[in-house]
């Protein structure tokens, strides 16, 4: 199991290093390459969102139908550097317009929607249920590195080589990945029991079900939310503030956002320590969510002279990122402790919903409030709106918590008793 979890850990850092050339690569493409206008790129932006919305919960529903989560895994993997490659070549050709980029967009969100629904159904075939935490936080924390190395390379290889090589990246990362997969050793197939025709929880929409029926689960629905929306809000208003408010020149832009892929992994480490087995990652989360929220409101008190300015904002940034990747990691550890091994494709679904549609809401209305009172008092607004919800929910989310510990014994408590216990 250990090698293959190595394997995993390869395969996931290397696809998304190669994902981060996409994702410098494509703003270059369209808008110097393609001469894609404001508009266009707003559409271009909400080809990546849309699938999520539409096909999340049916993705998420078929996910919990895969009896070998491996083999599909592969073909997501296959299908994805497919479609890169396809677009690389029409590069290298000369023959991309902006439909193609849209369409690359919508697939690989498509793709990606049902791999993050296969994630935690994968892995928990891979590491016992008291394992997910610390096994979620080494491949976040490998993620996060790919983040620092991607964001860093991507930029200089796509001024040097151009779009094409920095996609045909991102295609061979899905395929070393893919490799990686097949390398694994352990049996492919899912412990997941198969629904019944009675099963009053069956259909797409049991993931959204499973977010209201506890005290704790509604409060870690109103966590996520709240920070996707507050997120989207503070990152569609960040680069105006940080270049025109604060006058950061262009050439340090990036620097102030390199700190955030260090804070992950710092995040990812000590939530391996935090998160070991017979620890509270129900209530750990909570706390996660609520420090994440207060420090985000360091961003907005980024004024003054220029170094001590950026200085704050740096920490503005990749504060919330450290204690959000602890957040991540412990959320992990609750769904698959908590959610029925049958319905977790679909919550994880249901999350991935939930989320787009925040961050689009989030972004449109960040957006607005920004023209409306200002970038630097939107800036305080959303923050603090995050903040008077966390801090709202935080308190009836440890006592239930709590209460869902002490229902039993610890020692006594195996994990599919504790999953019933949520």
């Amino acid at each position: 199991m250990r090698r293959d979890l190595t394997l995993y850990w390869w395969g996931q850092t290397t696809s998304a290093f190669g994902s981060f050339f996409t994702a410098v690569a494509f703003p270059l493409i369209a808008v110097v390459q393609l001469d894609a206008t404001a508009a266009e790129a707003g559409l271009l932006s909400a080809a990546g969102m849309l699938p999520v919305l539409l096909l999340g919960l049916p993705l998420g529903a078929l996910a919990d139908r895969v009896t070998r989560p491996r083999r599909v895994l592969v073909a997501l993997d296959t299908a994805s550097a497919l479609a890169v490659g396809t677009v690389a070549l029409g590069l290298a050709a000369g023959s991309v317009t902006l439909v193609w980029l849209a369409c690359l967009s919508a697939v690989r969100a498509a793709l990606g929607s049902m791999a993050g629904s296969l994630y935690f159904v994968h892995l928990r075939e891979l590491v016992s249920a008291e394992g997910v935490g610390p096994a979620r936080a080494r491949l976040q924390a490998g993620q996060f590195g790919a983040s620092l190395v991607g964001r860093s390379l991507a930029g200089p290889a796509v001024a040097l080589f151009g779009g094409a090589a920095a996609l045909a990246v991102d295609a061979a990362s899905y395929l070393l990945s893919a490799t990686a997969l097949l390398a694994m050793r352990s049996p492919d197939r899912s412990s997941a029991k198969r629904r019944t025709p009675g099963d009053r929880s069956r259909g797409a929409t049991a993931g959204l079900r499973f977010f209201v029926g506890h005290t704790y689960h509604r409060a870690l629905l109103t966590f996520l939310l709240s920070s996707a929306v507050c997120l989207s809000g503070v990152t569609a208003l960040t680069g105006i503030f940080l270049l025109r408010g604060v006058g950061l020149p262009e050439s340090a832009y990036g620097l102030v956002f390199a700190l955030s892929g260090v804070t992950g992994m710092a995040g990812s480490f000590v939530a391996g320590r935090v998160l070991r087995p017979g620890s509270d990652a129900r209530r750990v989360t909570a706390l996660s969510f609520a420090l994440a929220a207060c420090s985000a409101l360091l961003l907005p008190m980024a004024v003054g002279p220029l170094p001590l300015a950026a200085s704050v904002a740096a920490l503005g940034i990749s504060l919330p990122v450290f204690f959000g990747a602890i957040a991540n990691v412990g959320l992990g550890s609750v769904l698959t402790a908590d959610v029925p091994e049958a319905e977790l494709g679909r919550a994880m679904a249901a999350v991935q919903v939930l989320v787009a549609a925040a961050n689009v809401l989030g972004a449109l209305g960040g957006g607005l409030l920004g023209q409306w009172i200002g970038v630097h008092p939107a800036l305080w607004a959303l923050n603090l709106a995050r903040l008077g919800v966390v801090a709202v929910a935080v308190p009836p989310a440890v006592r239930a918590a709590r209460r869902l510990r002490s229902a039993r014994p610890p020692e006594a408590e195996s994990p599919a008793e504790a999953a019933s216990t949520g």
